[in-house]
Protein backbone atom coordinates (compact mmCIF):
# COMPACT_ATOMS: atom_id res chain seq x y z
CA UNK A 1 0.00 0.00 0.00
CA UNK A 2 1.37 3.42 -0.96
CA UNK A 3 2.17 5.93 1.76
CA UNK A 4 -0.28 8.71 2.44
CA UNK A 5 0.94 11.79 0.59
CA UNK A 6 -0.42 14.46 2.93
CA UNK A 7 0.91 13.68 6.39
CA UNK A 8 -0.49 15.82 9.21
CA UNK A 9 1.60 16.88 12.20
CA UNK A 10 -1.62 18.15 13.81
CA UNK A 11 -4.22 15.40 13.27
CA UNK A 12 -7.52 16.10 11.60
CA UNK A 13 -9.46 14.59 14.50
CA UNK A 14 -8.26 17.56 16.58
CA UNK A 15 -8.66 20.18 13.87
CA UNK A 16 -12.26 19.21 13.12
CA UNK A 17 -13.36 20.38 16.57
CA UNK A 18 -12.34 23.93 15.64
CA UNK A 19 -14.57 23.92 12.54
CA UNK A 20 -18.20 24.95 12.23
CA UNK A 21 -18.87 22.09 9.81
CA UNK A 22 -16.13 19.65 10.84
CA UNK A 23 -14.23 20.26 7.58
CA UNK A 24 -13.55 23.95 6.98
CA UNK A 25 -11.33 25.86 9.38
CA UNK A 26 -10.31 29.51 9.71
CA UNK A 27 -6.54 29.90 9.24
CA UNK A 28 -4.48 32.92 10.27
CA UNK A 29 -1.03 33.23 8.71
CA UNK A 30 1.00 35.08 11.35
CA UNK A 31 3.83 35.87 8.93
CA UNK A 32 1.74 37.29 6.09
CA UNK A 33 -0.88 38.64 8.52
CA UNK A 34 -3.88 37.31 6.64
CA UNK A 35 -6.85 35.07 7.45
CA UNK A 36 -8.63 32.65 5.15
CA UNK A 37 -10.68 29.44 5.21
CA UNK A 38 -9.30 26.04 4.26
CA UNK A 39 -10.18 22.37 4.35
CA UNK A 40 -8.52 20.62 7.29
CA UNK A 41 -7.05 18.18 4.77
CA UNK A 42 -4.77 20.99 3.58
CA UNK A 43 -3.49 22.51 6.84
CA UNK A 44 -0.83 21.47 9.41
CA UNK A 45 0.56 18.91 6.94
CA UNK A 46 3.45 18.35 4.56
CA UNK A 47 4.09 15.87 1.80
CA UNK A 48 5.68 12.70 3.23
CA UNK A 49 6.58 14.44 6.50
CA UNK A 50 7.15 11.09 8.25
CA UNK A 51 9.10 9.44 5.41
CA UNK A 52 12.80 9.27 6.27
CA UNK A 53 16.02 8.33 4.52
CA UNK A 54 18.14 6.34 6.99
CA UNK A 55 21.23 4.12 6.87
CA UNK A 56 18.80 1.19 6.75
CA UNK A 57 16.94 2.58 3.76
CA UNK A 58 13.68 4.47 3.48
CA UNK A 59 11.44 4.34 6.56
CA UNK A 60 7.92 5.71 7.06
CA UNK A 61 6.46 6.47 10.50
CA UNK A 62 3.05 7.44 9.13
CA UNK A 63 1.37 4.19 10.21
CA UNK A 64 2.89 4.42 13.68
CA UNK A 65 1.43 7.87 14.31
CA UNK A 66 -1.84 6.92 12.62
CA UNK A 67 -2.13 4.05 15.10
CA UNK A 68 -1.90 6.47 18.03
CA UNK A 69 -4.43 8.79 16.42
CA UNK A 70 -6.87 5.88 15.95
CA UNK A 71 -6.73 5.30 19.71
CA UNK A 72 -6.85 8.97 20.74
CA UNK A 73 -9.59 10.19 18.36
CA UNK A 74 -12.57 8.46 20.06
CA UNK A 75 -11.34 9.66 23.47
CA UNK A 76 -11.16 13.28 22.32
CA UNK A 77 -14.56 12.95 20.60
CA UNK A 78 -16.09 11.70 23.85
CA UNK A 79 -14.52 14.54 25.86
CA UNK A 80 -16.06 17.04 23.45
CA UNK A 81 -19.45 15.29 23.62
CA UNK A 82 -19.58 14.87 27.42
CA UNK A 83 -17.55 17.96 28.39
CA UNK A 84 -15.93 15.83 31.06
CA UNK A 85 -12.89 13.66 31.75
CA UNK A 86 -14.46 12.12 34.83
CA UNK A 87 -15.02 8.86 32.94
CA UNK A 88 -11.32 8.38 32.10
CA UNK A 89 -9.67 5.01 32.66
CA UNK A 90 -5.93 4.53 33.23
CA UNK A 91 -5.67 3.54 29.57
CA UNK A 92 -7.38 6.76 28.47
CA UNK A 93 -4.86 8.81 30.46
CA UNK A 94 -1.92 6.88 28.98
CA UNK A 95 -3.13 7.32 25.41
CA UNK A 96 -3.58 11.07 25.82
CA UNK A 97 -0.17 11.31 27.51
CA UNK A 98 1.25 9.75 24.32
CA UNK A 99 -0.73 12.23 22.23
CA UNK A 100 0.55 15.21 24.26
CA UNK A 101 4.18 14.11 23.86
CA UNK A 102 3.64 13.37 20.18
CA UNK A 103 2.12 16.81 19.56
CA UNK A 104 5.04 18.43 21.33
CA UNK A 105 7.86 16.77 19.38
CA UNK A 106 6.57 15.90 15.91
CA UNK A 107 5.62 19.35 14.62
CA UNK A 108 7.34 21.42 11.97
CA UNK A 109 8.36 23.97 14.62
CA UNK A 110 10.21 21.38 16.67
CA UNK A 111 11.93 19.93 13.60
CA UNK A 112 13.07 23.43 12.61
CA UNK A 113 14.37 24.00 16.13
CA UNK A 114 16.37 20.76 16.01
CA UNK A 115 17.78 21.66 12.58
CA UNK A 116 18.90 25.11 13.74
CA UNK A 117 20.49 23.67 16.88
CA UNK A 118 22.37 20.97 14.98
CA UNK A 119 23.60 23.40 12.33
CA UNK A 120 25.01 25.64 15.08
CA UNK A 121 26.67 22.84 17.08
CA UNK A 122 28.94 20.06 15.82
CA UNK A 123 27.67 17.44 18.25
CA UNK A 124 27.88 13.61 17.92
CA UNK A 125 24.91 12.11 16.10
CA UNK A 126 25.47 8.48 15.11
CA UNK A 127 27.88 5.64 15.86
CA UNK A 128 29.16 3.40 13.09
CA UNK A 129 29.59 -0.13 14.44
CA UNK A 130 31.17 -3.30 13.11
CA UNK A 131 29.65 -6.77 12.99
CA UNK A 132 30.58 -7.35 16.64
CA UNK A 133 28.85 -4.17 17.78
CA UNK A 134 32.04 -2.24 18.39
CA UNK A 135 31.97 1.47 17.60
CA UNK A 136 34.26 2.20 14.63
CA UNK A 137 33.53 5.89 14.33
CA UNK A 138 31.21 8.51 15.77
CA UNK A 139 29.67 10.79 13.17
CA UNK A 140 29.10 14.41 14.11
CA UNK A 141 26.94 17.08 12.47
CA UNK A 142 29.73 18.22 10.14
CA UNK A 143 30.34 14.63 9.01
CA UNK A 144 26.79 13.95 7.85
CA UNK A 145 25.55 17.45 7.05
CA UNK A 146 22.31 18.63 8.64
CA UNK A 147 19.32 18.86 6.32
CA UNK A 148 15.60 18.56 6.94
CA UNK A 149 15.71 14.76 6.72
CA UNK A 150 18.42 14.50 9.41
CA UNK A 151 16.51 16.94 11.64
CA UNK A 152 13.36 14.85 11.34
CA UNK A 153 15.26 11.61 12.08
CA UNK A 154 16.71 13.17 15.24
CA UNK A 155 13.34 14.67 16.27
CA UNK A 156 11.46 11.36 15.94
CA UNK A 157 14.25 9.46 17.71
CA UNK A 158 14.07 11.98 20.53
CA UNK A 159 10.30 11.54 20.72
CA UNK A 160 10.77 7.78 21.00
CA UNK A 161 13.32 8.24 23.79
CA UNK A 162 11.07 10.63 25.72
CA UNK A 163 8.05 8.34 25.34
CA UNK A 164 10.07 5.56 26.98
CA UNK A 165 11.70 7.73 29.63
CA UNK A 166 10.42 6.63 33.03
CA UNK A 167 11.04 9.99 34.73
CA UNK A 168 9.08 11.89 32.07
CA UNK A 169 6.20 9.40 32.07
CA UNK A 170 6.04 9.41 35.88
CA UNK A 171 6.03 13.22 35.93
CA UNK A 172 3.16 13.46 33.44
CA UNK A 173 1.25 10.64 35.15
CA UNK A 174 1.45 12.53 38.45
CA UNK A 175 0.08 15.75 36.97
CA UNK A 176 -3.37 16.99 37.89
CA UNK A 177 -5.70 17.10 34.90
CA UNK A 178 -8.33 19.80 34.45
CA UNK A 179 -10.71 20.43 31.57
CA UNK A 180 -11.52 24.10 30.89
CA UNK A 181 -14.63 25.32 29.05
CA UNK A 182 -14.94 28.68 27.32
CA UNK A 183 -18.22 30.09 28.68
CA UNK A 184 -18.36 33.53 27.04
CA UNK A 185 -18.00 34.99 23.56
CA UNK A 186 -14.32 34.07 23.21
CA UNK A 187 -13.41 30.63 21.85
CA UNK A 188 -10.20 28.65 22.10
CA UNK A 189 -7.88 28.54 19.11
CA UNK A 190 -5.19 26.02 18.23
CA UNK A 191 -2.09 26.20 16.08
CA UNK A 192 0.46 24.31 14.00
CA UNK A 193 2.30 23.70 17.30
CA UNK A 194 -0.60 23.18 19.74
CA UNK A 195 0.97 21.63 22.87
CA UNK A 196 2.32 24.32 25.21
CA UNK A 197 4.74 23.38 27.99
CA UNK A 198 4.98 26.20 30.50
CA UNK A 199 7.01 26.54 33.70
CA UNK A 200 4.77 28.56 35.98
CA UNK A 201 7.43 29.46 38.53
CA UNK A 202 9.92 30.86 36.04
CA UNK A 203 7.26 32.12 33.59
CA UNK A 204 9.12 30.38 30.79
CA UNK A 205 7.07 29.60 27.71
CA UNK A 206 8.15 26.96 25.24
CA UNK A 207 9.71 28.75 22.24
CA UNK A 208 11.76 25.86 20.91
CA UNK A 209 13.62 25.15 24.14
CA UNK A 210 12.60 22.38 26.51
CA UNK A 211 11.41 23.77 29.83
CA UNK A 212 11.07 20.29 31.34
CA UNK A 213 8.05 18.04 31.77
CA UNK A 214 9.42 16.91 35.12
CA UNK A 215 9.96 20.33 36.71
CA UNK A 216 7.87 20.94 39.86
CA UNK A 217 5.99 23.95 38.44
CA UNK A 218 5.36 22.79 34.89
CA UNK A 219 2.00 23.04 33.18
CA UNK A 220 0.78 21.66 29.85
CA UNK A 221 -1.98 23.25 27.76
CA UNK A 222 -3.65 21.49 24.81
CA UNK A 223 -6.81 22.94 23.21
CA UNK A 224 -9.04 20.12 21.94
CA UNK A 225 -11.98 22.15 20.60
CA UNK A 226 -13.14 25.73 20.25
CA UNK A 227 -14.85 25.34 23.64
CA UNK A 228 -12.53 22.99 25.55
CA UNK A 229 -8.89 22.88 26.60
CA UNK A 230 -6.96 20.28 28.59
CA UNK A 231 -4.58 21.55 31.25
CA UNK A 232 -2.10 19.45 33.22
CA UNK A 233 -0.41 20.82 36.34
CA UNK A 234 2.66 19.32 38.01
CA UNK A 235 1.87 17.43 41.21
CA UNK A 236 3.99 19.62 43.54
CA UNK A 237 2.39 22.79 42.16
CA UNK A 238 -1.15 21.41 42.56
CA UNK A 239 -0.35 20.23 46.09
CA UNK A 240 0.97 23.68 47.01
CA UNK A 241 -2.33 25.22 45.90
CA UNK A 242 -4.34 22.78 48.02
CA UNK A 243 -2.08 23.36 51.02
CA UNK A 244 -2.51 27.14 50.80
CA UNK A 245 -6.29 26.72 50.59
CA UNK A 246 -6.33 24.37 53.58
CA UNK A 247 -4.29 26.82 55.69
CA UNK A 248 -6.75 29.61 54.92
CA UNK A 249 -9.74 27.42 55.84
CA UNK A 250 -8.08 26.28 59.10
CA UNK A 251 -7.76 29.93 60.16
CA UNK A 252 -11.53 30.20 59.98
CA UNK A 253 -11.46 32.55 57.03
CA UNK A 254 -14.53 31.98 54.82
CA UNK A 255 -13.56 31.02 51.28
CA UNK A 256 -15.44 30.02 48.16
CA UNK A 257 -14.15 26.74 46.76
CA UNK A 258 -13.20 27.53 43.19
CA UNK A 259 -14.92 25.92 40.26
CA UNK A 260 -11.53 24.67 39.06
CA UNK A 261 -10.79 22.97 42.39
CA UNK A 262 -14.13 21.16 42.38
CA UNK A 263 -13.84 20.14 38.72
CA UNK A 264 -10.30 18.83 39.20
CA UNK A 265 -11.93 16.21 41.44
CA UNK A 266 -15.12 15.50 39.49
CA UNK A 267 -13.61 15.70 35.99
CA UNK A 268 -16.29 18.13 34.82
CA UNK A 269 -15.32 21.11 32.68
CA UNK A 270 -14.44 24.19 34.74
CA UNK A 271 -15.69 27.56 33.55
CA UNK A 272 -13.06 29.66 31.77
CA UNK A 273 -14.04 33.35 31.39
CA UNK A 274 -13.23 35.42 28.32
CA UNK A 275 -10.24 37.12 29.93
CA UNK A 276 -8.50 33.77 30.50
CA UNK A 277 -9.46 32.42 27.07
CA UNK A 278 -7.83 35.50 25.51
CA UNK A 279 -4.72 34.91 27.62
CA UNK A 280 -4.47 31.26 26.55
CA UNK A 281 -5.05 32.23 22.91
CA UNK A 282 -2.27 34.81 22.99
CA UNK A 283 0.04 32.16 24.39
CA UNK A 284 -1.04 29.80 21.60
CA UNK A 285 -0.16 32.45 19.00
CA UNK A 286 3.29 33.00 20.50
CA UNK A 287 3.86 29.25 20.55
CA UNK A 288 2.87 28.76 16.90
CA UNK A 289 5.37 28.30 14.09
CA UNK A 290 3.31 30.22 11.55
CA UNK A 291 -0.39 29.32 11.57
CA UNK A 292 -3.23 29.49 14.09
CA UNK A 293 -6.58 27.81 13.51
CA UNK A 294 -10.13 28.48 14.62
Amino acid sequence: MADTKRQHYVPRFLLKHFCADGKTIDVTDLIENKTYSANIMNVAQEKYFYNLNTNKGKVSLEKQYAGLEDKAAPIVDKIVKTESIGWFTDENFQILEDLILCQFYRTRKYVNHVKAFLQANNIPLFDLVDADGNVKKTLCCEDVGVDDNVARVISYNFLYDVEHNGDVRDAIASMEWLLLKATGKEKFITSDNPTILNNHLASIEYKGEITGFDLPHSQIFLPISSKLMLTLTAGPMAEESRTRLLKVMMKGIPVVISDAFRCSITGEAARCPDVLVKLFNETQKRNAERFVFG
